[in-house]
């Protein structure tokens, strides 16, 4: 699906993991924009695969780091519970601790030095992700509510 919105035309612009890997994108991030200096990285990454590695935050504001992360915050572990069949799980059955409500990817942000701003509606999304690319050379957070 991502692909079909942000198609990728020139090697080595997109990178991502060979398997499953929640926790992954953040950090990776932070590599990317230390091995390609001076240009803008942009980690699309869910809120519950973010919560696995959102030290990044720390580390790309640390490091002055120019990266946007975009989180798609859906309030819950997507991934797991797409999974949970796999596990034995019964498709109407809960599966416990993926539920995601109420944390604030914004305050994290800001609390680790971070800029961060939310996004609640379609119409003002195109404005702050232009925002977010023009920032400076330091790492900006972008939270899309999108459930």
């Amino acid at each position: 699906m991502m692909q079909r919105h942000l198609p990728i035309t020139q090697r080595g612009t997109f990178y991502t993991m060979a398997s499953g890997g929640l926790g992954h994108g953040m950090p990776a991030a932070v590599g990317v924009a230390l091995a390609k200096p001076g240009q803008r990285v942009i980690g699309v990454i869910g809120d519950g695969s973010a919560m696995y590695s959102i030290q990044a935050l720390w580390s790309a504001a640390q490091l002055g780091l120019p990266i946007v992360y975009v989180i798609l915050n859906n309030a819950r572990y997507a991934a797991l519970q797409d999974f949970a069949p796999v596990f034995g799980f019964a498709p109407s059955d809960p599966v416990q601790g993926t539920e995601l409500p109420g944390i604030d990817f914004v305050a994290l942000a800001h609390g680790m030095g971070c800029k961060g701003v939310r996004v609640a509606d379609a119409a003002s999304l195109e404005r702050v992700l232009k925002e977010a690319f023009a920032s400076s050379d330091k790492p900006v957070l972008v939270e899309i509510l999108v459930a």
